[in-house]
């Protein structure tokens, strides 16, 4: 995978993998650092009854399986590692995992 990125989304729970479907479908080039454990607090969550769309409801692990999916259908990249390091002073930006280092354009937080 080429390391520079249009934006790199830092997180994978609902916000990190809605960013990275809007983003992957206009066309960013698009990288989701999820960390080594993906899906954000929904995937320990059972029955999520207040989610739209699902009026019966859906279980937590199942949503977010979709919702990667969905990201992934149009681009998106989705690296389980856990960043811990980002250099902000000059562009291109830096994300750093113990594993790689990637650059971006754009960096969006979506941390929980």
């Amino acid at each position: 995978m080429d390391k520079l990125s249009d934006v790199i989304i830092m997180g994978s729970g609902p916000a990190g993998l809605t960013a990275a479907l809007y983003t992957a479908r206009a066309g960013l080039k698009t990288l989701v650092v999820a960390g080594s454990r993906w899906g954000g607090q929904l995937m320990l969550t059972t029955l999520v009854e207040n989610y739209p769309g699902f009026p019966d409801g859906i279980m937590g692990p199942e949503l977010m399986e979709r919702m990667r999916k969905q990201a992934e259908r149009f681009g998106a990249k989705i690296e389980e590692r856990d960043v811990i390091e980002i250099e902000t002073e000059k562009r291109p930006l830096v994300v750093k995992t113990d594993e790689a280092v990637y650059q971006s354009r754009a960096v969006v937080i979506a941390t929980g």
